[in-house]
């Protein structure tokens, strides 16, 4: 989310609002402080958890917003039959319902965009990662369902990206030779940029 932020401010947006539960852009060892201070004036931190419509509807309510990047997430690993109404409620909320209460508060005032990161891991089906793969799922079908009703939107399925976020830390978790064995394939922060950009 830091680094895409930092590529709208590259290209010219005056202001990139940014929201996270705490109203904190940190992970540890990432260096996140110093790149928000990179971007200057023109970045804000607010704390807004996405999986409350309450906080979703005072964010986006008075604000003159362009579009939304929607990079909310949650990492849960276990066997479907293990999975138990409160994990799936706990890794969807934030992800999925909050591209939904997105949507319904921006309803009276129409994005250029709405772009929601997704992941390949909707539809691989990796052993382990049901409840991730149906909430990431339920962001390309969200996306699908508003352009087929003439509103702007985009998934963009991204793997595991190295150098930030989940991703950074799944890569400091295994090994180079462990991602070939499982047939994880990765991207650098680098490669993501570039997606992104394009």
């Amino acid at each position: 989310g830091l680094r895409a932020a930092a590529m709208l401010v590259e290209r010219g947006a005056r202001r990139v609002l940014l929201a996270s539960r705490s109203g904190r852009v940190v992970r540890d060892g990432q260096g996140l402080d110093a790149q928000l201070r990179s971007l200057g004036a023109a970045a804000e931190v607010v704390a807004c958890d996405s999986a409350d419509p309450s906080d979703t509807s005072a964010l986006m309510l008075g604000q003159c917003l362009a579009g939304v990047l929607h990079a909310a997430g949650m990492g849960d690993r276990g066997l479907l039959r293990d999975l138990v109404a409160n994990r799936m409620h706990w890794l969807m909320a934030p992800k999925a319902l909050g591209a939904w209460y997105l949507h319904c508060v921006e309803a009276a005032t129409p994005l250029e965009f709405c772009v929601l990161f997704s992941s390949v891991g909707s539809g691989l089906g990796n052993v382990g990662q049901a409840n991730y793969a149906l909430g990431n799922a339920c962001l390309d079908a969200h996306a699908r369902s508003r352009r087929a009703h003439g509103v702007a939107a985009r998934t963009l399925q991204w793997p595991l990206v190295g150098g930030a976020g989940m991703g950074a830390i799944a890569f400091a978790a295994i090994s180079e030779r462990q991602i070939s064995l499982v047939g994880m394939a990765g991207i650098t922060l680098e490669e993501y940029a570039a997606g992104l950009s394009a």
